[in-house]
């Protein structure tokens, strides 16, 4: 009975480690299976556990099967690499495409390629939106980028955007160069028109006197010489203003001496008299006091003034009796002012917030920066600009001087 017992133990003992070894090896074979990721072996005692290894693989693959098809989408180039091997974690089609490269496993192939776009990369700072100008084979381009830094798997990887910016800034660039333009076309052709309507007056009674044959009076050669004077004098102001805009890098200073306001709107009205004369427009010149004096600079504010004069023709187009009026003074606290006003259409009430602001106009074919310029070298003066006006019966602008 012992002997029968003794077997029997002796063969449990022999099952017991077989078992233990087999469970072992089953364990074993399965770690292994995991760390490999090879689920082809079937391991029927963890197949629960094998299926939800296979579930959770296949939603991984699904997972950045999707973020790279929407990286791929996105127009923001996308670089995420190891930071100490440089080896590539992630590069989208659009960063390929921006700097006309192929899909690289490590960034040390640029370095060969093209050294100075390896060190850029390299030394894109981190947190911080930067505009960096990018160039590849013959190509600039010019891209905003923006830098983190994260951890995975014990190994650090730096992520980079790159936004390609070189068609917003060509146009914006090429939108500040025609606001410039228009700057430069509005301002010389309110100077041009007066000139030329009174160089032809001035054409027209010179040949009105040779075909009289008679001899100039000396009212008009006075005429005739202020005329000239008149057309010299408004032809060097605008070749200044041109100078002024010459260097937009440097910031305009008025060339501030003391002038006789009474003087200067003598001087607007001889220069645009004739061309409002030829539109019906009766154009009247009026002051306080002839001898009131301001610190300016005469040429940037006759620019105003024409611009004043010129708005006011727009305004009175449509009026039957159109007037314009000039008038000089001191205010009843002893500053020197300049009004224009007229009896035009007026400025309604929904825009009269919007006037100064650049290129809104409500001319047809206007451009809208006069009264933006018109105020900005008004505050160059440290002066005030008031506007006051009534729709379908007329506006008044004042420039208000300072007392030195």
């Amino acid at each position: 009975m012992s002997i029968v017992l003794s077997i029997i133990i002796v063969i449990l003992l022999i099952h017991i480690i077989y078992v233990r070894r087999k469970t072992k090896q089953d364990i074993d074979e399965f770690a292994e299976s995991i760390i490999n990721k090879d689920f082809s072996r079937k391991h029927p005692r963890h197949q629960a556990i094998t299926d939800a290894f296979l579930h959770l693989a296949a939603e991984k693959e699904a997972q950045q099967h999707y973020l790279k098809e929407m990286l791929d989408l996105v127009d923001t180039g996308i670089l995420a690499y190891n930071v100490e091997t440089y080896e590539t974690l992630w590069m989208n089609d659009s960063f390929t495409t921006m700097l006309n490269i192929p899909h690289i496993k490590n960034i040390n192939w640029l370095k060969k390629q093209n050294e100075g776009l390896f060190k850029e990369l390299l030394d894109i700072p981190v947190n911080k939106s930067t505009l960096i100008t990018i160039h590849v084979r013959k190509q600039t381009v010019k891209t905003m980028t923006n830098a983190s830094v994260f951890e995975t798997g014990g190994k650090t990887y730096k992520l980079i955007a790159f936004h390609n910016v070189s068609a917003t800034m060509e146009e914006v660039e090429s939108s500040a160069w025609k606001g410039l333009l228009n700057v430069m076309t509005h301002e010389i052709m309110n100077s041009i028109v007066p000139v030329s309507s009174l160089s032809d007056t001035l054409r027209k009674k010179i040949q009105t006197l040779k075909e009289n044959t008679a001899e100039l009076s000396d009212n008009e050669l006075e005429d005739m010489e202020l005329a000239m004077d008149t057309i010299h004098r408004r032809s060097e102001g605008l070749l200044r203003f041109a100078e002024t805009y010459r260097n937009l890098s440097q910031k305009i200073v008025p060339d501030m001496k003391l002038y006789n306001l009474y003087d200067l709107l003598s001087f607007i009205h001889s220069l645009m008299n004739p061309s409002l004369q030829q539109k019906g427009i009766a154009f009247t010149l009026k002051t306080d006091d002839p001898d009131v004096t301001a610190y300016m600079d005469r040429d940037l504010i006759e620019q105003v003034i024409i611009n004043f004069v010129t708005n006011a023709t727009y305004a009175t187009r449509e009026k039957e009796d159109p007037q314009i009026h000039l008038f000089s003074g001191r205010d009843t606290e002893g500053n020197p002012y300049i009004t224009v006003a007229d009896n035009g259409s007026g400025i309604p009430d929904a825009i009269r917030d919007k006037i100064f602001i650049p290129f809104f106009s409500t001319k047809k074919n206007g451009n809208g920066i006069g009264l933006s310029i018109s105020r900005e070298i008004i505050k160059l003066h440290n002066g005030k600009l008031h506007v006051q006006s009534e729709e379908k019966k007329g506006s008044a602008f004042t420039v208000l001087f300072n007392i030195k």
